[in-house]
């Protein structure tokens, strides 16, 4: 019995032992699925983060209801998103949403790099004050047809101001909603410490002298806080604000005391392009030199403009236009933002058909976009491209551009000439290595005659 017993304590003690090792297994199997299933998470986390940061901002519209976006000062009506730092002239920001009541609107101010990723900068670095505010001006519209509210802001105001250069993404939305933006501005904020001389002449190039403009500049530079500028100093050329017509400059040919040189070289030129085509409807009573017809059908204003001329091969016609922007204002009512109507625009160019290519209007009243809201349709009956844009009473300017395969080209349309006037819109970027930031030193615009 005493063996028997013997046995059966062993056997016992070797049950337990087995069992013990079974849950054991199990536990450490559980812990290693439930690490799994954290560390999959974390993966995750940090996979979205880094899709953030690698986000591009860009100057986009995302509601049909969001209209009218104009940059302005007390003394320019037509200003440029652009505030100097340490400057008593804010930059005022207005728009309409076209709805018949007020609801609170806010926005949020986000820092970026030159390539308009969100910078590395922490928000209280970048911003004295909120960077997420409340639009607190706006105004329901009384009097014209098409319902809309008119808000407005400045930067930088009471509760916000900028503590360094560099661009600044502005989005808009309803309050709560920033995940699903009305829109999001392009903004820009430069010391202006540098100067930036920029000389537009003829090509070099005999055959495409008449239309083409190149272009030399020279910058300066405080040497004794600018490290390498080979190296680190960075300009963006705009023609007209068009970002499909750019060029980045870096690494000068030499440095010449406190200047930096740029020399002209046969690539870089833009086509000199044409002046915009405009029309004026500040007044829905009284006609005007681009208006063919203007009546009321149901619930909106048509205006009828009269049809457009292609001018790829036309001779030359200089006048004076504002290089694509427009700016609101009526000569029926008193208060331009408040009391302007809305019109249905019907653009028309009578044209053949162009296989493979798309036309789009394009200028500030397109957001300075290629946008798919503003792509002409073929009218095969009347063999002419045609769009109809809602658009706040004022005067405007626009052209035709075409995207292909190629790219985006004024020129098949509008033609190129070396004499048109241009805007030249200059940005001189630093990257600042020790504050690891895009500073901007500079913002300039140039016109090209």
């Amino acid at each position: 019995m005493i063996i028997n017993n013997g046995k059966g304590s062993r056997l016992g003690l070797i049950l337990m032992v087995t069992i013990i090792i079974l849950n054991t297994c199990s536990i450490n199997q559980k812990l290693q699925v439930s690490d799994e299933y954290y560390v999959s998470s974390e993966n995750n986390i940090n996979g979205d983060s880094e899709n953030i940061e690698e986000k591009i901002y860009e100057q986009k519209v995302f509601s049909k209801d969001f209209k009218s976006l104009t940059f302005s000062t007390k003394s320019l009506i037509l200003g440029e998103p652009l505030y100097n730092m340490n400057s008593e002239n804010p930059i005022i920001i207005n728009f309409d949403l076209l709805r018949n009541y007020q609801e609170s609107i806010q926005y949020q101010i986000i820092h970026c790099d030159r390539d308009w990723k969100k910078s590395n900068v922490l928000t209280m670095d970048a911003i004295d004050g909120f960077d997420l505010d409340y639009i607190e001006n706006q105004e329901i519209s009384y009097g014209p047809v098409q319902q809309y509210v008119n808000y407005n802001f400045k930067l930088p105001n009471d509760n916000t101001d900028f503590l360094i250069s560099g661009n600044y993404i502005i989005k808009i939305f309803k309050e709560g909603e920033s995940k699903n933006p009305l829109a999001t501005l392009k903004f820009y904020v430069s010391e202006q410490i540098s100067t930036i001389n920029f000389i537009v002449d003829k090509s070099r190039d005999v055959e495409q002298s008449k239309y083409l403009q190149s272009f030399e500049l020279e910058c300066t530079y405080n040497s004794s806080e600018i490290v390498d500028p080979y190296s680190n100093i960075f300009i963006n050329i705009q023609q007209n604000h068009q970002e499909f017509d750019q060029f980045w400059l870096s690494e000068p040919n030499f440095i010449k005391e406190n200047k930096l040189v740029f020399l002209p070289n046969d690539s870089q030129t833009f086509n000199g392009g044409n002046e915009f085509r405009f029309f004026d409807m500040s007044s829905f009573r009284n006609g005007s030199q681009r208006i063919e017809k203007i009546y009321f059908n149901d619930t909106t204003y048509n205006v009828k403009l009269k049809k457009d001329v292609r001018r790829s091969f036309k001779q030359y016609l200089q006048y004076k236009d504002m290089n694509g922007r427009f700016f609101i204002r009526t000569y029926d009512f008193d208060q331009a933002n408040s009391q302007s109507e809305y019109g249905l625009v019907n653009f028309r160019l009578p044209m053949k058909k162009l296989n493979n290519d798309s036309v789009y209007l394009f200028g500030q009243l397109t957001n300075w976009k290629v946008d798919n809201n503003y792509l002409m349709t073929y009218d095969s009956v009347n063999n002419y491209y045609q769009k109809n844009c809602l658009l706040k009473q004022g005067y405007y300017n626009y052209i035709y551009v075409v995207l292909n395969s190629n790219g985006v080209s004024t020129r098949k349309i509008e033609g190129a000439h070396f004499e048109t006037n241009n805007d030249y819109v200059l940005k001189m970027y630093y990257n600042d290595p020790l504050n690891l930031i895009d500073r901007i030193l500079s913002y300039k615009i140039v016109k090209s005659n």
